[in-house]
This record gives structure tokens, sequence and C-alpha cells, in this order.
């Protein structure tokens, strides 16, 4: 009967761990789609970029701190032009969407969020902003 009990606990252990990888792995692919970015400028620069790629039905999200009264120019470059992106003040709303270029005047001060997403399929993009 002990040895059942062992049997039965190693298999069920077994399960777990199989379970708990599955779990790790599809977790591991949805952070990527919906991976989180902070932008930062090097000191005297107003301009940065950063490069990547979005799968499709996934989100890039990109932030970045400004002030209310700075222009926002940004601008996104992808093969075959599969991207778009869109921009969320701190506040939550959308004040530019679906767009790859724009030049925005910012309404509030803290931490907008540019999100990068494919129109069909992957996208590989490069994403530039520059706040005057």
């Amino acid at each position: 009967m002990q040895s059942l009990f062992k049997k039965v606990r190693l298999l069920l252990l077994g399960m777990v761990a199989i379970a708990a990888t599955a779990a790790f792995a599809l977790a591991g692919t949805g952070a990527a789609n919906a991976s989180g970015y902070d932008i930062y400028f090097a000191p005297g620069s107003n301009h940065a970029s950063v490069s990547g790629t979005v799968w499709q039905g996934g989100v890039d999200s990109y932030r970045l701190e400004a002030r209310a009264g700075q222009t926002q120019i940004t601008d996104l470059t992808s093969v075959q032009g599969t991207a778009r992106f869109t921009i969320i003040a701190p506040n939550g709303h959308k004040i530019c969407v679906n767009q790859t270029w724009s030049k925005i005047t910012l309404p509030q001060n803290g931490w907008y969020t540019v999100q990068v997403y494919p129109t069909h399929g992957d996208a590989n993009y490069t994403l530039s902003v520059t706040i005057n």
C-alpha cells in the first residue's frame, strides 16, 4: 500500500511540475507581447529611438515622462508599414490613435504611454520620439 501511495504521489508531483512549466511558458509568451518599457533621453538630448518586434495580437508599450505644453513628435517605421501606435495621456485618455507619425502638444504633466501594435501579422519596427 505504501508503494502505491508513493507512486501516486510521484505521479501527482510530476503533473504539477508539467502544469507549472506550461503555465510559465504561456505567461512568458504573453508578457513578451504586452511588455512595458520606459524611454529615457540621454543627458542633453530630446530624442530617443527603440526597435522591436510586436507579434500579431500583441502590444508593445513604452512610457515616457513629459510636461504639459511640450511637443511630442512620434515616428514609427515598420517593414511593409504593418505597425501603428496609439498615445495615451497620464489620465488614461487616448490622444493619438492608429498612427505612424504625429506631432502633438501634450495636455498635462506625467507619464505618457505609446502603444505599438501590428495591423496584420507580426511587425518589426523602429519607434522614434522627440520632445521639444
